[in-house]
This record gives C-alpha cells, sequence and structure tokens, in this order.
C-alpha cells in the first residue's frame, strides 16, 4: 500500500519543483510535497496554475511503479479518477472528467494534474504527480474566469484543503493498488464511468500541431482516446486538447 511522507512548505515556485529535487535525492515512494502557495505553479502544455495563499490544494507525491515508461501514462488518469470520486462522494458536486486529467464542474475546471516522468529506456526511475485542487476561491484572473471554478463556488462553502488532500489520498492510494495488481482494465473501466467525454460525445481534439474532428468511442488498453472520425476511421489520441462540439461540423 501506498505510504505518505508529507513535507510542508508555506510557498514554494512549484511543489513539482520541489518534489523532483527530493525525487532525485532517493526520496521515497509516496513522499508528498504541500505547499500554502505555488509563485510559478504550472499546469499541461507550461501554462500558469492560478495558486492563490491558502486557498487551494496544491501538492505533488512522488511514485516510483517496477514498470516501463510506456505504462506509465494511466497514472495521470488514476488521478483524475480519485479526484472525481472523491468531489462526487465526499462534496456531493458532479465532477466531470475531461480526457486525459482535467477534472471539471458543469464545464468548468476545478482541477488539475500534471505528471513528469524520469525513466530509463525500460524502466520508470520515478513519476512526479501535481495535483491542484481549487477549493475556496471565489474569484479568478480575467483569462481564466470563464472557465475555472472551485469547491466553494459549487457548494457555497469553505472547505479545509488538508481534509480534501487526505480524502483524495486515501482513493489514489485505492486505484493506485488496483493498477499495481491487476492492470489497467478496471481503472479504465472506473474511468469511462466518470467521464462524459469519451464515449459517444462529439470532440474537437487538438494534438501534435493537428485538428481532430470526430465522435469519441472509448479509449485504448493504455489510456488514449479513441475518436472516430468523418472519413469512418478511429484515430487513437495519445495526447491533446479536448473541446466538446454540439454537433458534428
Amino acid at each position: 500500500m501506498l505510504r505518505e511522507i508529507v513535507y510542508r512548505y508555506d510557498s514554494v515556485t512549484s511543489t513539482n519543483d520541489v518534489a523532483r529535487e527530493l525525487a532525485e535525492a532517493g526520496a521515497e515512494e509516496g513522499t508528498t510535497v504541500v505547499a500554502a502557495e505555488q509563485t510559478a505553479g504550472r499546469g499541461r502544455y507550461a501554462r500558469r496554475w492560478h495558486s492563490p495563499k491558502g486557498e487551494g490544494l496544491y501538492h505533488s507525491i512522488i511514485l516510483r511503479p517496477p514498470v516501463p515508461p510506456s505504462r506509465a501514462p494511466v497514472l495521470s488518469l488514476i488521478a483524475a479518477v480519485a479526484l472525481a470520486e472523491t468531489l462526487r462522494e465526499e462534496y456531493g458536486v458532479a465532477a466531470d472528467i475531461k480526457w486525459p486529467n482535467d477534472v471539471m464542474i458543469g464545464g468548468r475546471k476545478v482541477a488539475g494534474i500534471l505528471m513528469e516522468l524520469e525513466a530509463d529506456e525500460d524502466r520508470v526511475r520515478y513519476i512526479i504527480l501535481g495535483v491542484g485542487v481549487n477549493i475556496n476561491q471565489v474569484s479568478f484572473p480575467e483569462e481564466i474566469a470563464d472557465v475555472a471554478t472551485s469547491v466553494r463556488r459549487e457548494t457555497g462553502m469553505i472547505y479545509d484543503p488538508e481534509g480534501f488532500r487526505r480524502r483524495f489520498f486515501a482513493r489514489l492510494q485505492q486505484w493506485y493498488e488496483v493498477w499495481r495488481t491487476t492492470g489497467e482494465a478496471r481503472v479504465l473501466e472506473r474511468y469511462m464511468a466518470l467521464s462524459s467525454y469519451v464515449r459517444g460525445q462529439w470532440v474537437n481534439v487538438l494534438c501534435g500541431g493537428r485538428r481532430v474532428q470526430g465522435r469519441t468511442c472509448g479509449l485504448t488498453p493504455a489510456g488514449a482516446l479513441l475518436v472516430e472520425t468523418e472519413a469512418g476511421g478511429v484515430e487513437a489520441i495519445l495526447t491533446g486538447e479536448v473541446t466538446k462540439l454540439e454537433v458534428m461540423r
């Protein structure tokens, strides 16, 4: 079972940066870096993660699974499952997962995951799983005001970020163990049950400088998104930015 060892900071540039330093120094699996504030928090595609002091959960977890790098991407999906379950079952909000790992409420982003991998050709050395959750924010910078939300905005209540972290970690432990002992299948089944994006949804996907439009039809065994295009073929998307479409264009 994944065991946590927690390092707490008042302010850091990025919890992923601190976790990487600890991992390079030999920190154990389960080592977790938690900060009250990030001055240079980041998300996917080097986007800034808004991290006001004391209002959100900003943390990174070191994992050292004994697997080849090809199996590592599913870990970000595991974190998304754990986040969505925590929000739904512990906080009563209708969380959705936008592939691959954005957690949404009512079409607005409430949590994000940044996974960074260090690996040799045949084995993972370590993974940094950065997880940011908007807990108590009531306002956001103008550039994300229309696309972001928080648990507080959705429920009208103030929450303890540390309480959320503990609940999330318990679910991450559970699904990490499932994955390590039984493989990807159960994780992906649960992911698809929690996401409205991965089956029967018309989407636009920006991936590698090109655009793919079509209807989603599930995930590959490795967690790639399957999209049936207008031409009738099926593409497996390994990474990309997904947007829902109301109608196929």
